[in-house]
């Protein structure tokens, strides 16, 4: 090694005789036979001469990183990518940003960085190679992330019913509904986010923390303005954050977990408490064939709401998917809720099923649910209320198009509500785009 340095150093003071493109040729092949020592030394002399030129950090950051020394190997990394100017050379340095800051530990600035090498990779085996690494890291890093966004017109924001008037019990008369009450149309906003910490992980264990959010705000249309001038987008704003525990159990000698979660939060209407609520959950996930897969799990929840009276409910679900090679996946749903309260028009037992396809090729997808909802009192009726509610929803990914490792995907969603109380018979129809996580 001493006999390598010194021989480096003496081309770096012979520099003179050698341009710095020769020097920087000799130095890469330096690296390439295995010489970080020599290779960094011959970078340095580079540096010295011209501190921004980007192969020469390059190359120092890829000497220094095979040298074990990733402090300054991350540096010259981010000192590269910051005078780079070529999608290679962006590449370059935030992949070995990226490997630098992984093998420090520092796992969540190192996924930040191979998005970046993600959007300028070269080509598309690169790119895949670059979510593999990323799929890597993510295993490691004990806090994962994830962030979703959406943009969707929509024709019916509140929730408003396809009726103009309504009739009451015991009552001989027709109440004309305002304009509140019909569909206001606008554009939908929404944002979300799970944080979750890996607190303790065993050999068939793995037990979590994590904090979830959510917000959905409106632009009210001009159509709708006119409808409801004193109304904003705001008046029908929802956000929800909760925090909550998970417990990840595999059974032993199985390969199928269980997963258990409880969760505490607190959900917001129009910027108000609307409840605090707290939900237990079970679920499991069993695989039935080279094919098939069973998913079923059990919600309890409780919600103490502050204008409403409160509730509980419990919810079963259970999904069948099956599939079918590179063609796409059959899935078959069934669903059953019970939730009790002292309310009118909040108690009430219901029923779905559903049926959706996914296309494995272009990874869209489609679904159609039906659900039958029976409410025990209602202020509409002496009689039981009976909503159906029929929802198609349709998942298009946008192709060739990607940012800093997020695709938008189109989405669009028709969702119908029949029921024998007029004021609850609501269309709506909505489309946009979501932008997810493409690995």
């Amino acid at each position: 090694m001493a006999l390598t340095v010194a021989s480096g150093a003496a081309l770096a003071q012979g520099q003179t005789r050698l341009s710095p493109e020769a020097m920087m040729t000799l130095a890469a092949e330096t690296l390439d036979a295995g010489d970080a020592v020599g290779a960094s030394v011959l970078a340095d002399a580079l540096l010295q001469r011209d501190p921004e030129d980007v192969p020469a950090l390059i190359l120092r950051a890829e000497a220094a990183i095979a040298m074990g020394d990733f402090t300054s190997g991350q540096r010259a990394a981010q000192r590269a990518w910051a005078a780079a100017e070529v999608e290679p050379a962006r590449f370059a340095s935030a992949r070995l940003a990226a490997l630098a800051l992984s093998q420090q530990g520092a796992y969540t600035r190192a996924q930040f960085w191979l998005r970046r090498a993600r959007q300028h990779a070269p080509n598309e085996a690169t790119s895949r190679s670059v979510a593999e690494d990323y799929q890597f890291v993510r295993r490691q890093n004990p806090l994962s992330f994830r962030l979703d966004f959406s943009v969707s017109p929509t024709d019916n924001i509140n929730n408003g019913t396809t009726n103009d008037t309504i009739v009451l019990p015991g009552l001989p008369f027709v109440f004309a509904l305002s304009g509140d009450s019909k569909p206001l149309s606008g554009t939908e906003i929404t944002a979300g986010g799970k944080l979750r910490y890996r607190i303790r992980e065993g050999a068939r264990s793995v037990t979590y923390a994590e904090v979830e959010g959510f917000a959905r705000t409106y632009r009210l249309s001009s159509e709708a303005l006119d409808q409801q001038p004193d109304a904003e987008g705001s008046d029908y704003a929802e956000t929800q954050l909760s925090f909550g525990l998970g417990h990840i159990w595999l059974p032993e000698g199985g390969r199928d977990p269980w997963r258990f979660a409880i969760a505490h939060g607190r959900f917001w209407y129009g910027g108000d408490p609307w409840s605090d609520f707290t939900r237990l959950s079970v679920d499991r996930g069993v695989t039935l064939g080279p094919s098939d897969r069973l998913d079923f799990g059990l919600t309890l929840e409780r919600l103490d709401n502050v204008e409403v009276a409160d509730s509980e409910s419990a919810g079963l679900e259970a999904r069948w998917t099956h599939a079918f090679g590179e063609v796409g996946a059959l899935t078959l749903l069934v669903e059953a809720r019970k939730v009790t309260s002292d309310g009118l028009d909040r108690a009430y037992q219901s029923r779905a099923a559903g049926i959706g396809w996914s296309f494995s090729r272009i990874g869209a997808s489609i679904f159609y649910k039906v659900e039958e909802r029976d409410y025990e009192e209602t202020a509409y009726l002496f009689d039981t209320r009976t909503d159906t509610r029929r929802t198609l929803r349709l998942s298009v990914p946008v192709p060739a198009v990607e940012f800093y490792g997020f695709s938008p995907v189109f989405t669009a969603e028709r969702v119908i509500t029949d029921s024998n109380v007029t004021r609850f018979e609501t269309e709506t129809t909505g489309t946009g785009i979501t932008l997810r996580s493409a690995f």
